[in-house]
């Protein structure tokens, strides 16, 4: 009897592994793919998804109590870091980027006048 509880012990360990395996495999699938989408995206598309980091980063420099040229520096690293944690290039949107943030400050800031 003891071979039997062993030969299960050992089935339910391989069935395991290989169930872990396979959820390895397709979870490596997904984020390929996702990062393919992301690189197959244009232009627009891409600067729109830049646009929104942006906007999500300026609202938490805004409460982290720096002040103006440290809130810019902080934004456009979190932009920088999530970019590249999501596959895109960032370089041919530096510049926009730096427009779109001190635009967006200049607009804030009048309507709070």
């Amino acid at each position: 009897m003891d071979w039997i509880t062993t030969a299960n012990g050992l089935i339910a360990l391989l069935t395991g592994l290989f169930g872990l395996v396979g959820t390895g495999i397709g979870a490596f699938f997904a984020i390929k793919g996702f990062i393919k989408a992301t690189k197959q995206k244009s232009a627009s598309e891409i600067w729109a998804m830049i646009q929104n980091i942006a906007d999500s980063a300026m609202k938490q420099a805004e409460q982290s109590g720096k002040e103006g040229k440290q809130k810019k520096e902080m934004v456009i690293d979190v932009v920088k870091a999530s970019c590249k944690s999501a596959g895109i290039d960032l370089d041919a949107f530096i510049d926009q980027l730096s427009d779109y943030i001190d635009q967006t400050i200049a607009f804030v800031n009048g309507m709070k006048k």
